[in-house]
């Protein structure tokens, strides 16, 4: 009888639950298999998983969170916390919710679409922030963030719902169909159906948000100390105006109920077209024509401390911020363009190729 101790085949399940919970969830499974093939004790294949995973993150992290939106919602989240707060008792709590979203974005299995799937994101980086600041409360009571911060920033979060309802992050139309096209009329409807509710979504909530900034700009309109100010905050509501009208004047046509793959693909490929033209002249009709208002309030409100004898610095911060968000805003239109672009490309091959070319 043979009597050779034989090797385990697998680490214990305990250690194997620990590494698999750490693992980003859309690339567990593969990580995992790769660690069991490696696996020679139960100590090798822990320093193996954590050697590992940091990499796997950070891969993840690269895919989930570009960069421009990253910016994006970083401003969304500080602005609130900065008037009441200041910059040393709002990084903290800042800090905190920009990592809880960039890791829960990194672990989750999709990209959320459905407003309580955005929700469930907001409300989970809002709870580690509450976290952060009880955290806080014990150690450094001083930094502790004013009550007038903590309501303020209700309206951030609010932004950020906003936001990443109105642009789901990559991957919506794209991940898994770059290079391969729809075979049948079902699953072309299905990804079309998509495109369109979530660009009619980001049209409504672009539509609404310039009207409420158009209304909301008339209050230090008619409270502005100097005609700088005056004029700016007038540009600044004609703006969200301009901007609502925009959208409005642009709506996405659904595509015809009844149309032939051949035709249904030759439709979808126009609409994505037309859509990575307005995405690639972004910086032209959306934010040029708001930098006018920008320029004038900055100057006016440094004109305004210069006369009261106040630092100039928070201009400086205020022009550099706007400048990075116009950058990341204009970078990430490129980019969601360039995705676009792929998809079009894998569309009109399976239109010269593929089922339904007549």
């Amino acid at each position: 009888m043979d009597r050779r101790p034989t090797l385990e085949a697998r680490p214990p399940a305990l250690i194997d639950r620990v590494v698999r919970v750490l693992v980003p969830l859309p690339c567990r499974e593969h990580v995992i298999g790769d660690l069991w093939e490696r696996y020679r004790s139960p100590g090798a294949y822990l320093l193996d998983a954590l050697r590992t995973i940091p990499f796997v993150v950070v891969s993840q992290v690269r895919r989930t969170s570009p960069v421009p939106a990253l910016v994006i919602q970083a401003f969304a989240v500080t602005v609130p916390f900065l008037p009441g707060a200041g910059l040393r008792r709002a990084a903290a709590p800042v800090l905190t919710a920009l990592v809880t979203l960039v890791l829960r974005d990194a672990y989750k299995r999709s990209v959320s679409l459905s407003a309580t799937q955005v929700a469930t994101d907001v409300g989970i980086t809002a709870t580690a922030m509450i976290v952060c600041e009880a955290i806080v409360a014990i150690a450094r009571p001083s930094l502790l963030l004013p009550w007038r911060s903590m309501v303020a920033s209700i309206a951030g979060f609010a932004m950020l719902f906003l936001l990443r309802l109105q642009n789901p992050g990559p991957g919506v139309y794209v991940r898994q169909l770059t290079s391969a096209t729809p075979g049948t009329l079902e699953a072309l409807t299905t990804e079309v159906r998509l495109f369109e509710r979530t660009c009619r979504r980001a049209i409504r909530i672009e539509t609404i948000a310039g009207v409420a900034l158009a209304i909301g700009f008339m209050v230090p309109l008619l409270l502005a100390p100097n005609w700088i100010l005056r004029i700016g905050w007038a540009l600044g509501s004609a703006y969200g105006l301009y901007v609502a009208a925009f959208m409005i004047a642009h709506p996405l046509t659904p595509m015809p109920d009844g149309l032939d793959l051949h035709s249904a693909h030759s439709f979808h490929r126009h609409q994505l077209e037309c859509r990575v033209s307005l995405l690639e002249t972004m910086w032209l009709w959306y934010f040029l024509p708001g930098a006018p208002a920008i320029i004038l309030i900055i100057i006016g409100s440094a004109t305004l401390a210069a006369e009261r004898g106040r630092p100039m610095w928070p201009s400086a911060i205020v022009v550099a911020a706007a400048m990075c968000v116009a950058v990341a805003g204009i970078s990430g239109a490129r980019r969601s363009a360039r995705k676009l672009r792929v998809r079009i490309e894998a569309m009109t091959r399976g239109g010269n190729d593929g089922p339904g070319k007549p």
